[in-house]
């Protein structure tokens, strides 16, 4: 590196870069060039950044002012990188340091640094990036003196590079010899883009005001002295540079602020006069390229011109994520740029909105936010605040940090007055998660925020908070609109702060757009679930792209063609016929409505004659032939691959000999692949892409390179079965696949994948010899993962062909297991059948008759009351295995009859609770006084004794750490809530009992499904009709995904089904009930029959024809006393209320035979009365009230429907409350009667109810309607 003199020094033999020091800035920002270094201050050990566990420093090769850069080994990929840290942590800093990155990220040139991956966490900042061997420029072309031979192509190299970065849209602003290496070989490279700038914003007043002057005095132009820096600026610091290569010396010397005024005023010297025998030609350029204006000084193309640089395309210059050619065409999306304004519109109103915008790669998501983030600033109506996730960046809150970047910009250009408006002093709490904010003076003035906070929970509550308080005041100023491009590569961390910020308690009214590619809109990152479920509302919108019609693909490839034609005008291969009608279609048809295709098509178009063929494989065999060593090969890799593949993996099957990561960026920018964690994994970019290359592949080929993948992925040790599977099946290695597909399957369900398990065991088994052990194996571990993933049919199959297989003593268990999902799945009578062979080779039987059930069940709990619950703890295998199969047993009658023949079902319970008890194991004691607990309850037990059952069930679940004990304890509590007609405490003890099951719990369909029932019943009652719709939905949804019949049933019926009536949907209400029963037998009448009996007297109800409804009850009332489910209060109180509403609905229809049918209800009502339940008062007086009506007794029918006001009011049973206040007020009449039912029907309508009148016939008729 010269000093101020311009004397040569020696530098080292290795390099990466170099950084500046913020106290060599001087006047106006400008940092002198720094003396040399001796090399030994470069080879001394590692000082200040140890490493870290991937990156192991080696030693240490250069500082500078804002950095340290060191020679680093990544122990991930095995290979020597550059390693740039930062110095200091200041607000500043960072943000230039992240920017650094962020400029030459995705630029591929070879005389550019390639820069790799940035990380940050707390105080330590790094990136990686190419690790570049060689001397600097100086000493490259003047080793002693001056090499033309050397400078000429250098010089050259140096050139492409600069119009590289111009060409992408960048600035460096600070070239000079130190930041130029050149390899042995002669290749310069372009380092330290520390002060780099956008060229659309390097002379910005408002950027230049925030950021200063930078750059180093004695290479910077006049203009840019003046915060004015344009390309122009570059090349005339690359005149400063070939002035000092061709006579020794510095144009100008001296102060900082005398090197600018001399500039500025006056021509340097002559270089011909200082030194003879100089290139005439050198000399001219240098004294153009220094010329003082800089309009007069020659443009990137004239400059490669006079450097003998053939094309002005030499060199290959791409850049990722860049415009592409139809980014200023946005055609075919009216209708989503509308969408986009209404959500702006919405968020004017005063209310957060974010609309989450989704769809494959290339589909144009960034050109149709960018087009209208565009347009709203450009018009003046809102601040813009924009940030991009990289894939090869780590850091917190990843997902906003550019955003927090561009605040941070938007805040330093308002002035004092404005800011005290805005800052706060709990705004010092968030500094620590976003130094960059330090860059905004005022915030450093802060006091400095108190520790009343520990819990880092809280304090991160409490952060989040001041951020939404800023965000809010901001909003309250001048509208804003947040835009989060590639939300794919942020984290979890990054959705919680985004939640945070616009939720309670005070959300800012703030549209946040947030783009994403998902190539299965089905399954989004994990990260993003949480979000994705919440759209659908007016807060929380998605919009998906989707392919463009015929009629606009065409459009937008005539707009592209004609493009061409204007930028291209009498070149050769440009576009003369091609872009007819014949050509049109044929990229209309090949592009599919990709907007990335139809571009790539019109691009290649553009460059062939006439006459040629037209297709995407045409089009992709001339891009590949374009491309350079290695990469087809990568290419073809990953399309066999089929999904996203290691780069080391895909670097060494390719057989690249290098670091693929400047051949992937290059792919990558000119879209034939993307990354996928964080760079480590690539995957081609459009599956239109790979099917092409597939084809191009010869077959002969496949199985060797299906081999080289497989070897090639465990020689790196990587643990993926599943792909390792799929490459030995390809390449014909069947042992091989079968041990891999039985790896995967072992692997998922550790991870409670199970329907992941459940695939791979089948395709072990398609893989294995029927007969032998190991396919019955196989049966049972694929019998356990169907199970544990719900889906019960297939369940029992599995375990009933692994039972086919056993011995004696193994199959009783798999026999077991089968029934009890056939049982589960709603296949009764094959359930039946195997039960029936189980309890016979385990010595049980059931009773024949249902008075012999209720003996047998009064005799085991009279036992029970008298032994008590004393055992003897003793483990599992301490205990002989016959006895533990009779408790399982047991259980799964318990379970698998209890809403089919509850009787039956509550003995085997009683008895499964007194062998658990005997055995004194203790998971399955705590199920068996869980399951106790709930089967007294429903049957009527006393309080205090299903209360200890449920307690001494708790206990034991908690000291023994069994998640499924305490699911089943929560679930069972939540139904002794339901049975007590304690409806809020059901409502959320089912809900908890949920949430634990599918956290924790394995094997547990009939647990969640019958958590999941007595939910939608509590919300039924409590008349939270949004709330049972939506899980009506959801939990229908998952039965159906699980083959779970019984689920399907019970969320059809019952109240779950009336649903679909307040919806005002009847039809949907009939076909649910018709399609559920579809599936389900006849007999024996159980819960199910029951459930489907209410169901239909409702509809009918509904539907004004409640004799049909009268009809069906009477004919399933007999078959419904026998099952015995009438000795359950709530079977009993629900059932005769809609005997009775139908029995009040019929006698207008059968006037005939009104009074024995009011007669009955009348009875129902008393029935009802007596049960004593808290909410079966108001439920009687609604029933009376309807009986009064029809009879004419309005005084009668008022009082009965004060009461059940107050009853229902004092059950918080919102739905009926308002009904019966309906009614009320139509009986009373007048103005107090017409406020009554307007209220009841807005209160209605505001929740989910869509016609007030036909409900309210529905659930109190009797009255003139």
């Amino acid at each position: 590196m010269p000093s101020k003199t311009g004397a040569p020094t020696t530098s080292p033999s290795s390099w990466a870069g170099r950084c500046r020091r913020p106290e060599d800035r001087q006047g106006g920002g400008c940092a002198a060039p720094r003396r040399s270094v001796s090399a030994s201050f470069f080879d001394g050990e590692p000082g200040g950044f140890h490493g870290t566990e991937r990156f192991q420093i080696e030693r240490r090769l250069g500082s500078g002012g804002m950095g340290v850069v060191y020679q680093a080994l990544d122990r991930v990929r095995n290979e020597v990188v550059a390693l740039k840290t930062l110095r200091w942590t200041d607000a500043s800093t960072i943000y230039r340091f992240k920017r650094e990155f962020r400029t030459l990220l995705g630029i591929v040139h070879p005389n550019l640094v390639g820069l790799y991956e940035l990380f940050g966490e707390g105080d330590e900042w790094y990136f990686t990036m190419e690790l570049v061997k060689g001397s600097q420029f100086l000493e490259f072309v003047r080793p002693d003196v001056l090499s033309v031979e050397r400078l000429r192509p250098v010089l050259a190299q140096l050139a492409t590079g600069l119009v590289a970065l111009h060409r992408a849209g960048m600035l460096h602003r600070d070239l000079k010899p130190s930041n130029v290496i050149v390899t042995p070989e002669g290749r310069p490279v372009i380092l330290d883009f520390g002060i780099a700038a956008d060229m659309a914003s390097s002379g910005d007043p408002l950027r230049t005001a925030e950021e200063g002057i930078w750059g180093t005095a004695e290479y910077m132009s006049p203009e840019q002295g003046r915060g004015e820096a344009t390309a122009a600026s570059d090349w005339y610091a690359v005149g400063c540079m070939l002035y000092e290569a061709l006579t020794g010396r510095l144009p100008f010397a001296g102060s900082a602020l005398k090197l600018l005024l001399d500039k500025a005023q006056q021509d340097p010297p002559d270089p011909s006069k200082l030194k003879r025998g100089l290139p005439a030609d050198l000399v001219a350029l240098c004294r153009d390229l220094l010329a003082r204006s800089p309009e007069r000084r020659p443009k990137d193309e004239a400059i490669l011109t006079r450097l003998g640089v053939a094309s002005p395309a030499s060199g290959r210059v791409v850049t990722a994520g860049g415009a592409s050619l139809g980014s200023a065409q946005l055609i075919g999306r009216a209708a989503q740029l509308a969408e986009l304004e209404r959500a702006f519109g919405f968020a004017q109103s005063g209310r957060p909105v974010l609309t989450i915008v989704r769809g494959p790669s290339g589909i144009g998501k960034t050109a149709l936010v960018r087009r209208f983030v565009d347009q709203l600033v450009g018009e003046e109506r809102a601040v813009l605040l924009s940030g991009r996730c990289y894939v090869r960046e780590s850091m917190p809150y990843k997902g906003l940090d550019g955003v927090i970047d561009s605040l941070t910009r938007y805040l330093r250009t308002l002035a004092d007055r404005d800011l005290d408006r805005l800052i706060t002093d709990d705004l010092a709490s968030v500094l620590p998660l976003f130094p960059v904010l330090g860059r905004v003076p005022k915030l450093l003035t802060l006091p400095a925020p108190t520790h009343d906070v520990v819990d880092p929970v809280a304090l991160r509550r409490k952060r989040f908070s001041a951020l939404q308080g800023l965000f809010r005041r901001i909003v309250a100023i001048q509208p804003v609109v947040v835009h989060i491009d590639d939300l794919q590569w942020g984290d979890a961390d990054s959705i919680m702060l985004l939640d945070s910020l616009l939720g309670p308690p005070e959300p800012p009214a703030l549209l946040v757009i947030a783009s994403l590619s998902s190539e299965d809109p089905d399954a989004p990152p994990p990260f993003l679930r949480t979000l994705l479920d919440r759209t659908g509302t007016e807060s929380c919108r998605e919009l998906r792209l989707a392919p463009l019609s015929d009629a606009d693909a065409r459009r937008l490839a005539q707009a592209l063609l004609e493009s061409e034609r204007r930028e291209g005008p009498g070149e050769p291969g440009a576009p003369g016929g091609r872009g007819g009608n014949g050509g049109l279609d044929a990229i209309v048809r090949e592009a599919a409505g990709n907007p990335f295709l139809v571009e790539q098509l019109v691009r290649y178009v553009a460059l062939q004659p006439p006459g040629g063929g037209m297709s995407l494989g045409d089009a992709l065999d001339a891009r590949l032939a374009q491309l350079p060593s290695g990469a087809r090969t990568l290419l073809e890799t990953l399309a066999l691959a089929g999904q996203p593949l290691d780069a080391t993996v895909a670097r060494d099957v390719a057989g690249l000999t290098e670091d693929e990561r400047q051949l992937v960026t290059l792919l990558q920018a000119e879209r034939w692949l993307k990354t996928t964690s964080r760079g480590e994994r690539l995957e081609l970019y459009h599956d239109r892409i790979r099917r092409a290359l597939l084809a191009r592949i010869d077959p002969a080929r496949m199985p060797v390179m299906h081999l080289s993948l497989a070897t090639a992925m465990e020689a790196r040790r990587t643990d993926d079965p599943e792909t390792l599977y799929e490459h030995y099946l390809e390449a014909g290695q069947v042992a091989r696949a079968q041990s891999c597909a039985r790896q995967a399957a072992v692997k998922a369900a550790r991870a409670l994948a199970f329907e992941r398990a459940a695939l791979f065991y089948r395709r072990a088994l398609a893989l294995t010899p029927g007969g032998g052990a190991d396919a019955r194996s196989l049966y049972a571990q694929l019998g356990e993962a169907l199970a544990n993933a719900g889906q019960v049919r297939d369940a029992a199959e599995a375990y009933s062909d692994a039972a086919a297989l056993s011995s004696a003593s193994d199959a009783l268990e798999l026999r077991r297991l089968a029934a009890e999902q056939f049982l589960i799945g709603g296949r009764i009578q094959e359930g039946l059948d195997m039960l029936k062979s189980v309890l016979a080779a385990a010595g049980l039987g059931l009773p024949k008759t249902t008075g012999r059930a209720v003996v047998s069940l009064l005799w085991h709990r009279i036992w029970l009351r008298l032994r008590g619950l004393r055992f003897v703890e003793r483990p599992a295998d301490a205990i002989p295995s016959a006895q533990l199969a009779r408790i399982d047993v047991c259980r799964t009658v318990a379970e698998g009859l209890g809403h089919l023949d509850t009787l039956r079902a509550a003995d085997f319970q009683t008895r499964h609770l007194l062998l658990a008890l005997r055995a004194g194991e203790p998971d399955r004691l705590a199920r068996a006084l869980a399951l106790e607990g709930g089967f007294t309850a429903a049957l009527g037990g006393r309080s205090r004794w299903y209360g200890r059952l449920l307690a001494e069930a708790e206990g034991l679940g908690r000291r023994i750490q069994s998640p499924h004990a305490l699911g089943l304890r929560a679930v069972m509590a939540g139904m002794a809530a339901y049975f007590a007609g304690e409806f809020e405490r059901a409502r959320d003890a089912t809900k908890q009992a949920e949430g634990l099951l599918l956290e924790h719990g394995v094997g547990v369909a009939w647990e969640l499904v019958t958590a999941r029932f007595y939910h939608t019943l509590s919300l039924y009652y409590l008349g939270e009709v949004e709330e049972l719709t939506r899980c009506r939905a959801a939990f229908l949804k998952d039965a159906a995904e699980r083959g779970n019949r019984f689920a399907t049933l019970m969320f059809s019926t019952g109240p779950t089904n009336a649903t679909w009536l307040f919806a005002d949907d009847l039809a949907g209400a009939r076909r649910a009930l018709a399609e559920a029963l579809a599936e389900w037998p006849e007999r024996p009448f159980g819960s199910p029959h029951y459930m489907a009996m209410t169901a239909r007297g409702r509809i009918e109800l509904y539907a004004g024809t409640p004799q049909n409804g009268w009809e069906v009850i009477e004919r399933s009332w007999p078959a419904l006393r026998r099952t015995g489910l009438l000795r359950i209060q709530s079977v009993r109180i629900a059932g005769r209320q809609i005997r009775a509403a139908c029995r009040i609905g019929a006698s207008r229809a059968t006037p005939a035979a009104a009074a024995p049918l009011l007669a009955a209800a009348e009875r129902d009502a008393r029935a009802i009365a007596g049960e004593g339940a808290p909410y079966s008062a108001p439920t009687a007086a609604l029933v009376m009230a309807g009986v009064a009506a029809r009879r004419g007794d309005q005084a009668a029918a008022a009082r009965a429907l004060r009461a059940a006001v107050t009853g229902f009011d004092a059950c918080g049973m919102t739905l009926l409350l308002a009904v019966s206040s309906r009614r009320l007020g139509e009986v009373v009449g007048g103005d107090a009667g017409g406020t009554l039912v307007h209220q009841a029907n807005l209160w209605m309508t505001g929740h989910g109810v869509l016609n007030p009148d036909r409900t309210t016939a529905t659930l109190a008729p009797g009255f003139s309607d």
